[in-house]
């Protein structure tokens, strides 16, 4: 074990990144019903191509190095081909249901318990040895997909798994996150501090929670007149062309209070 206390506190920072970034995608991930498995898999496929992307002459095996992906899925992330991950189980239970209901009960119910063409049998069979069919049963009860009505269980909306608004919440969230790190990673690669993009935090640990509020309210009035010089600003630079042929410029605003 190497007990460099140099190379030990760079560990422990780095594990705390880790932590941090972590605890922020699973955030995200539990808020808007995203699927961990496509995730992890796009993870891999971004990790691949943005290592390609700053190194094109790169091997294969450096991109492995690089990223901690075993070698020979890397051609295959370059060319999209990775095949497609697992859907996810809930949904494909409550597919599962909808179709046994309709085809062998001419209904919109099934019965809950039994070994064949149930509830149970069908949560045994696509999530067998994970859930047990209780716990899933309680799961798709929360999310508005099924009723209990003691002997069976009915379907009452297969379409509130995923809520439009958190789908259109979850990519306004990931543009501001990539926004943020864009930011992030052009300062730490610019050497000169007059042509680092703003970046500013300014916070404190010396006010009362109970003036939260009333500090949020004044922090919204200085924000919304900031927004408006600064709308004009950019206004002010814009050619005579259709919307959308530059890349986007701009800035953003965030208010934040760390819930420890």
């Amino acid at each position: 074990m190497n007990t460099n206390p140099k190379l030990q506190e760079s560990l422990k920072l780095k594990k705390k990144a880790l932590a941090l970034l972590s605890k922020a995608i699973a955030k995200i991930i539990l808020k808007f019903r995203l699927p961990r498995n496509e995730f992890i898999n796009s993870l891999d496929e971004n990790l691949v191509l943005e290592a390609k992307r700053h190194d094109p002459d790169a091997s294969n095996v450096s991109i492995a190095i690089r990223t901690g992906i075993d070698r020979r899925y890397i051609s295959k992330h370059l060319r999209g081909e990775m095949p497609l991950t697992k859907p996810d189980k809930l949904a494909v239970i409550l597919e599962d249901i909808r179709w046994t209901a309709h085809k062998f009960y001419n209904s919109t119910r099934i019965p809950k318990t039994g070994p064949f063409r149930t509830f149970q049998s069908i949560c045994e069979q696509r999530a067998s040895g994970t859930l047990t069919h209780k716990a899933i049963l309680k799961e798709l009860i929360k999310n508005g997909n099924l009723l209990d009505l003691g002997e069976y269980v009915e379907i009452s909306n297969l379409k509130t798994y995923i809520q439009m608004d958190d789908i259109n919440s979850s990519q306004l969230t990931a543009t501001q996150i990539n926004r943020v790190v864009d930011t992030i990673i052009y300062n730490s690669e610019t050497k000169n501090a007059s042509n680092k993009y703003v970046q500013r935090t300014i916070y404190s640990t010396q006010i009362n929670p109970n003036d939260f509020s009333k500090l949020h309210i004044d922090i919204k009035k200085k924000v919304e007149k900031y927004n408006s010089e600064i709308t004009n600003l950019l206004i002010s630079y814009e050619e005579n062309t259709n919307v959308g042929t530059h890349p986007e410029y701009g800035v953003s605003f965030l208010e934040y209070n760390i819930d420890k």
